[in-house]
């Protein structure tokens, strides 16, 4: 192996220390600063630094804020971050992640998070629908609240959510995940999610 192809392998390797997206200096002080009441927007903003970290453009990723979404029906909505993925130089985008955020504040609200629910079922059920077996790969919905957490994952024949966990074994599925108490867990997800659509 020549000196130029192994610079380019460590070139591209990730330490593993930075493999986690709270080693990202921006994203913890971000995280550290969010309080109750904050508006929705900096979650957005923490979400996004999230996605962008994990699921990198450079990789082919692309993660829409405001994504529109139009029912059968004609009615219209915005899911908050839509993540895409182009995947070898194709021009069809595989859609697998919405994550629909609420302030902080409400984490002990079930209303808020049955609402997160409902938008991902309507956004998911707008963008998928009902897909033939041969065309389906795992799409995905988070709802996070605050600094909270919980995975969905679609389900096409009901056009809806299932609580979801890529191993109920050692993560159960329904719980509700601190983005930083809960870090490792959480970046399990989302590897999972990385590596699984």
């Amino acid at each position: 192996m020549s000196s130029v192809s192994i610079h380019r392998q460590l070139y591209y390797m990730k330490p593993t220390n930075w493999s986690k997206y709270r080693s990202i200096h921006a994203i913890a002080q971000e995280l550290d600063r969010i309080e109750r009441n904050d508006p929705e927007s900096i979650l957005y903003g923490v979400w996004n630094a999230i996605l962008s970290f994990q699921f990198p453009v450079s990789e082919g990723y692309i993660t829409r804020p405001q994504d529109e979404h139009t029912a059968q029906s004609g009615e219209k909505g915005y899911s908050d971050l839509h993540t895409f993925h182009y995947q070898e130089n194709s021009s069809t985008a595989d859609k697998f992640l919405i994550v629909q955020c609420k302030r902080a504040g409400y984490e002990t609200h079930a209303s808020v998070w049955a609402e997160g629910v409902d938008q991902l079922c309507q956004y998911l059920s707008s963008t998928h629908g009902r897909r033939r077996p041969s065309d389906r790969s795992p799409v995905y919905g988070i709802v996070a609240v605050g600094k909270y957490m919980r995975v969905y994952k679609y389900d096409d024949v009901n056009e809806s959510v299932l609580n979801w966990s890529p191993n109920p074994r050692r993560l159960k599925k329904g719980n509700l995940w601190h983005l930083e108490e809960n870090y490792e867990q959480v970046q399990l997800i989302l590897d999972h999610i990385r590596d699984n659509h």
